[in-house]
């Protein structure tokens, strides 16, 4: 069901320690640790004695030790241990995953290890620029990874759900209108993009507090998806008053088909300081507060809806036209490598 072949995030950071951390990824069950060096390491999360998770087991050194029986396994996945016996069998080894941080999170690789290009990694170099500050957040949901990516690429839901928040003012039925819409799309390689820019439009509040805003705004947001599941936001707020720059990545990982590990770093060229608001601690609470807030609970409900209502058929309009050129370019992915194309994507696109 899920792309292989690819560098899916696994983590922050900061999560990743010298504790056993337990994540399922694509329906893998994984343990994270981390090595003496300081290092990250990603194993199947089993012992291959009885499939007991290793990540109930402890750390030593820079191998994991079984809780249940005392085997003990090395970063590289190979069983260097087991009580009262000297001969060790070769399948009692398991499996080591390629993984590297870099630009604030940690990825593995699922496919063949022969392919893991450090180079393959999405590019984020907003979040590691000294004119920028980040901000790095993570959520786990109840809904499939594509469900919370079409959160995104149809982005005219921010005029809705978020009117009062992140969005504009332009979704309110009797609202102030923009003078103008413009929308696009297209494709370039395997990266599909759009443009859409809401001109004088009245944003919303948290908008209008990070650039000190008094009048309208052009509000311009340019995205690029890629595989397996990102979506690169650059958003721009501008008037003659002032103009802010945002740059903020979704990154959504399958844990199962109906569960999501959602990462998320924004980075804006305002407030930098650290001492005035908008500070990185009122950036964290402001996004984590509208996305568990608003996004979250939307696309839970929406994947319950889903679960019941099996036979219906989403009715497309022309925002969605970001949505179908994703699902069509992952269709001709999972066709590529042989993956039945999933319901949720086929019948969309």
């Amino acid at each position: 069901m899920f792309l292989k072949n690819y560098w899916y995030c696994a983590a922050l950071p900061e999560e990743i320690t010298k504790n056993p951390l337990r994540r399922i990824i694509c329906n893998l069950p994984l343990v994270f640790y981390r090595d003496t060096n300081g290092n990250p390491v990603a194993l199947e999360d089993r012992c291959s004695h009885r499939q007991a998770p290793l990540s109930s087991g402890t750390i030593r050194d820079d191998n994991i030790q079984c809780s249940y029986h005392g085997f003990v396994f090395n970063g590289d996945g190979k069983c260097i241990y087991i009580p009262h016996q000297k001969n060790i069998p070769r399948r009692a080894h398991i499996i080591s995953y390629p993984i590297k941080e870099k630009w604030g999170f940690v990825w593995i690789w699922n496919g063949d290890p022969k392919l893991a290009d450090q180079n393959k990694i999405p590019s984020l170099p907003w979040t590691k620029s000294p004119k920028r500050s980040p901000v790095f957040l993570y959520y786990y949901v109840r809904a499939n990874h594509q469900l919370v990516a079409d959160n995104l690429l149809d982005i005219s839901h921010a005029d809705y759900l978020h009117s009062d928040t992140l969005g504009s003012k332009s979704g309110i039925m009797d609202g102030p209108k923009p003078d103008k819409v413009e929308f696009r799309t297209w494709t370039k390689g395997n990266e599909i993009h759009s443009f859409r820019k809401l001109t004088n439009v009245e944003v919303a509040s948290y908008p209008k507090k990070w650039g000190k805003f008094i009048n309208n705004v052009n509000r311009t947001n340019i995205q690029m998806w890629e595989a397996p599941n990102t979506v690169h936001v650059h958003l721009e707020f501008e008037n003659k008053e002032n103009k802010i720059l945002i740059n903020h990545d979704h990154i959504m990982t399958p844990e199962t088909e109906t569960t999501t590990h959602y990462f998320m770093d924004f980075t804006r060229d305002f407030g930098l300081d650290g001492t005035k608001y908008p500070t990185d601690e009122d950036i964290y609470k402001e996004q984590y507060s509208v996305i568990t807030g608003d996004d979250l609970p939307m696309i839970e409900a929406q994947q319950s809806n889903i679960d019941l209502c099996r036979d219906a058929i989403d009715v497309p309009v022309k925002a969605d036209k970001l949505i179908s050129d994703v699902h069509r370019h992952l269709a001709k992915l999972y066709k590529l490598q042989d993956i039945g194309v999933p319901s949720y994507i086929a019948g969309k696109n």
